[in-house]
């Protein structure tokens, strides 16, 4: 019988990817005797615990916690890496001061889920050094770009490591989710403009999702994008139909429920469908 397929996926260079089995969330890690990125670390305590060990493995000097956003999922490993210099968006502080009851209950309700123990509890933090727009580094043998990615989560980031040609997209261009929208969809579109032509021009040939499949080559990387672009237009250009028909959101809702979603999971992303729907109408109607 097939063994079971590992957790890991090592891209080369350092780069190692670890999948959650708590909605296949991916965490990444940059590993050098230098410097250390460790990003999005998570989810169930024993996963946590094993990426710790991975990083202990080599001894870093340096260890810097990236967190692409605010989301619960995304801010547990903190505890692991208690003396981490943490990066993370300038509204991500405000952003898990707000979270903090929901982040805390889900810590503990995946954990109980998979037969684990969430014992760490959760307290807000801020990062040492908040970024925004967009930020060139270098972290030891790490040069790194920081970007916004707004549209899905108001303090989220990219990373693109151009040496690399490697993207970490954060909560976005998943193989699994459709677009998951927080306000209308021209946020969304703009971060995805601002990527199309790095992978246009062999800027980004591996793109790691906050969920799901790495994308591996830049066919791969133009085809994720292109997929998002293509269910932002086809949303919009829907609700659009629908105010011209003078049908009522409730009514567009029902209209676009068929609207076909191209990802793994089309029966989960359903009700974000719909919700998408209601923030794609919102700004037309102030139109």
């Amino acid at each position: 019988m097939p063994g079971k397929p590992s957790a890991w996926t090592d891209l080369g260079g350092g780069i190692r990817v670890r999948q959650s089995v708590a909605y296949a969330m991916n965490s990444v890690l940059l590993l050098h005797p230098e410097h250390a990125i460790v990003v999005d670390p998570g989810v169930l305590p024993s996963e946590l615990d094993d990426l710790k060990r991975a990083v202990e493995e080599i001894r870093p000097a340096q260890v810097t916690l990236f967190l692409t956003h605010g989301h619960w999922d995304h801010v547990l490993g903190l505890p692991w890496w208690p003396k981490a210099r943490i990066v993370a968006h300038d509204r991500f502080g405000a952003e898990v001061r707000r979270g903090r009851e929901r982040t805390l209950s889900e810590a503990v309700r995946i954990a109980t889920e998979h037969g684990e123990t969430w014992s760490a509890g959760f307290e807000p933090f801020v990062p040492h050094e908040p970024v925004s727009g967009m930020r060139f580094a270098k972290l030891g043998p790490w040069r790194v770009v920081w970007r916004d990615a707004f549209g899905h989560c108001d303090s989220q980031l990219n990373l693109h490591l151009p040496e690399a040609r490697t993207l970490v997209a954060a909560d976005m261009l998943s193989d699994l989710e459709i677009p998951w929208l927080n306000r209308p969809p021209a946020a969304y579109r703009a971060t995805l403009d601002a990527l199309i032509p790095l992978a246009e021009h062999g800027a980004i040939e591996t793109l790691i999702p906050g969920h799901g499949a790495i994308a591996r080559g830049a066919d791969a990387v133009r085809a994720r994008l292109a997929r998002d672009v293509e269910y932002l237009d086809a949303l919009e250009a829907g609700v659009r139909d629908a105010r011209t028909r003078g049908l009522t959101l409730e009514q567009a809702q029902e209209k676009l429920r068929a609207m076909k979603l191209d990802v793994g999971d089309a029966e989960m992303m359903a009700p974000v469908h719909l919700e998408n729907v209601k923030l794609a109408w919102e700004p037309m109607t102030k139109n």
